[in-house]
């Protein structure tokens, strides 16, 4: 892995430092949690520096400075200015790896199969798998959600979206898991890239058979689809396919582990979300938002300063949604679910022209999740005395999350 240089900031006021491998990390309290942690730093500065084993760099905590880098794409690249290093763990990952005017080319052709249309048309299937798994889980009055339900479910509804076999489910999980593997595990970054080499040559793999029989699935429509005249290289048709993985897979299993601890600590939120269909959507928005993953980095092309950092050409920095979609700049009461009133408009798919073409089917597959866990398991609870931890880097989301309940 390439070394990362210490970004060069400079600022009149001191800029926190923060070792992400000493966050707190303790979801189930809710004062020791990495969203509690990051809301506190907000508001004592508006960026800090971020280091882990894998380098440093600068990361905004504030809506507004979130929205003007985003939306800023002469300044703040994908790419780094002059190495040519990408943002997206050094690799090319299409569509987000390109920068305006070529974003938008690479991005349209993608469109057809990422649209909310695509989305419904799986929804029997979304219903099926979940329907499976509870109905599996349901008589033993307890599992652990994410093993059980989290992390298979949209593993399933991603190769049934694809067209790959639903047998490779294990397979899949394997690379996607080294691939999100924690810092502190994998010094070397050794096995996230073996991670990432597996995915690749996974679908890799499945686009000769594309090739072969074509359908309507991504990689089909990749094969056939041409920029500017010329046909997308197997190269470019594997970036695509790669990044979905990684997208379409992990963050859904890390959202729904943050609904489900949600609705067993809030019983009467729990309640009135089971009993009402557009308040499940309401809530689904809010915990999208409430709790946000994942950052958007980039590359600083230009000297500048933002939010009183003075920023130099080549620094590497970041959008840190978790800390953005809970500023109260942007929102009233933002660590609190707004099931009434006006609905919120979040930043938890992204900002700008490169925000998540995937949120159809993530906003889809988490609707029928939920409206099927609470067709079968209508009220729940977290373990007695658990503790739930969660990554804090190297992939959001819960390591465990034990459930019971009465029938």
């Amino acid at each position: 892995m390439t070394e990362k240089p210490t970004p060069s900031c400079s600022s009149s006021a001191p800029i926190p430092v923060v070792d992400l491998a000493e966050v707190p990390h303790v979801a189930s309290d809710p004062t020791r949690s990495l969203y509690a942690f990051f809301d506190q730093l907000r508001e004592v500065s508006p960026v800090v520096q971020c280091q882990t084993a894998e380098g440093s760099w600068y990361a905004f905590l504030r809506a507004s400075a979130a929205r003007s880098i985003l939306l800023d794409t002469d300044t703040f690249k994908t790419y780094h200015p002059d190495r040519g290093e990408s943002g997206y763990f050094e690799e090319e990952l299409l569509p987000a790896s390109k920068d305006p005017p070529e974003h938008k080319k690479y991005r349209q052709i993608i469109q057809a199969p990422f649209s909310a249309r695509a989305a419904r048309t799986l929804e029997s299937r979304m219903r099926f798998f979940a329907a499976g798994l509870i109905d599996a889980i349901a008589p033993k009055g307890y599992c652990e959600f994410i093993e059980a339900f989290a992390a298979p479910y949209p593993g399933m509804v991603f190769l049934e979206w694809m067209k790959f076999p639903l047998e490779d489910l294990q397979t899949l999980a394997a690379w996607d898991a080294k691939f999100w593997t924690q810092p502190a595990a994998d010094p070397d970054g050794s096995l996230r890239k073996s991670g990432l080499e597996g995915l690749k040559a996974y679908v890799r793999d499945q686009l000769r058979r594309k090739r072969a029989a074509p359908d309507d699935s991504l990689l089909s429509v990749l094969a056939a689809a041409d920029i500017d005249g010329r046909a997308l290289t197997d190269d470019e048709i594997v970036s695509y396919g790669t990044l979905a993985c990684i997208g379409g897979v992990h963050t859904t299993k890390a959202v729904l582990g943050r609904m489900m601890l949600h609705l067993a600590q809030w019983p009467e939120q729990r309640r009135r979300v089971r009993a009402d269909p557009v308040l499940m959507r309401r809530f689904i928005e809010e915990a999208l938002r409430v709790y946000a993953i994942g950052e958007s980095f980039r590359f600083v092309a230009r000297d500048v300063t933002v939010d009183g950092c003075a920023l130099k050409r080549g620094d590497r920095i970041s959008v840190h949604w978790p800390a953005v979609n809970r500023d109260p700049r942007a929102y009233a009461n933002p660590t609190e679910m707004h099931l009434q009133g006006p609905p919120y408009s979040h930043m938890a798919f992204g900002y700008g022209p490169h925000f998540c073409v995937g949120m159809h089917l993530a906003r889809h597959d988490m609707s029928i999740a939920l409206e099927e866990w609470h067709r079968q398991i209508p009220d729940f609870q977290l373990e007695p005395d658990a503790t739930v931890t969660e990554r804090v880097w190297g992939g959001a989301g819960l390591h465990a999350l034990p459930l019971r309940w009465t029938l």
